[in-house]
């Protein structure tokens, strides 16, 4: 674990565009947080907390990371990644009775910007910055709504294809064979991500296969063909993909 210091305007591409040019460079110079640096493997989210110093959260600027939530031996799987904003020690107790163990992943290096109350400050005279920063909790949450909707659906083959596309949104890259899904997503967290057994999600994948929806790269990467499935025919990769 390490740390240093990042400006979040620099970091953040779509947060830099929210200001006019003359600003911009005034806010590079302001909008510095304390950054702190991650290794891949598991991370106690507890040891982070700073209370003398208000601390707010984290904007993850590069990385990815995953929220495991486990729920009577039962395990859901949550992807983060640069642009989003966690608050991981943040539980309300008092408003559940249905008792969780959360568990945070690294897994790839990840850095992020301390979202602390003297950020809050120096940052307060570009407002518009601040409200990105709250928007992306909300699309945090959308996303989350959408991978719970897709975890209804009866057949696994429809929730890993409906997943895996759902990922390419954010995720995916346009390739001469395909829509990469450059991520570490083996058999078993693909399981956890759809809210099914592994052996299912190996039967589901294996007749995607057969299909021609998905293949496997020698790196691991998933590679999506054709257009995506009718549900996400508003997907902004649909048009692409089909030109492929």
């Amino acid at each position: 674990m390490g740390a240093g210091a990042i400006s979040i305007v620099e970091a953040d591409p779509d947060l830099a565009d929210l200001l006019a040019p003359e600003e911009l460079e005034r806010a590079r110079r302001e909008a510095i947080a304390r950054a702190l640096s991650l290794s891949p493997g598991a991370w106690d989210a507890a040891s982070s907390i700073e209370p003398e110093r208000h601390h707010r959260g984290f904007l993850i600027v590069e990385g990815l990371m995953s929220r495991d939530v486990e729920v009577i031996g039962r395990r859901c799987v949550e992807l983060l990644g640069h642009g989003d904003v966690m608050r991981p020690w943040s539980w309300d107790g008092e408003g559940s009775h249905v008792h969780a163990e959360i568990g945070w992943t690294v897994l790839e290096p990840t850095r992020m910007a301390v979202l602390d109350q003297q950020l809050v400050v120096r940052i307060g005279r570009w407002p518009q910055l601040g409200v990105e920063l709250f928007n992306r909790g909300t699309r945090r949450a959308h996303a989350l709504a959408v991978s719970l909707a897709i975890s209804y659906q009866p057949r696994v083959d429809d929730r890993v294809m409906l997943t895996l596309w759902h990922l390419a949104e954010r995720w995916g890259r346009v390739h001469a064979d395909g829509i990469v899904v450059p991520l570490p997503l083996s058999h078993q967290r693909l399981a956890d991500l759809v809210g099914a057994h592994r052996p299912s999600v190996t039967t589901a994948l294996g007749e995607l296969t057969r299909r021609g929806a998905v293949s496997r790269r020698d790196a691991g990467e998933w590679v999506l063909h054709g257009t995506p499935p009718r549900e996400l025919r508003h997907h902004r990769l649909a048009q692409v993909a089909g030109a492929i």
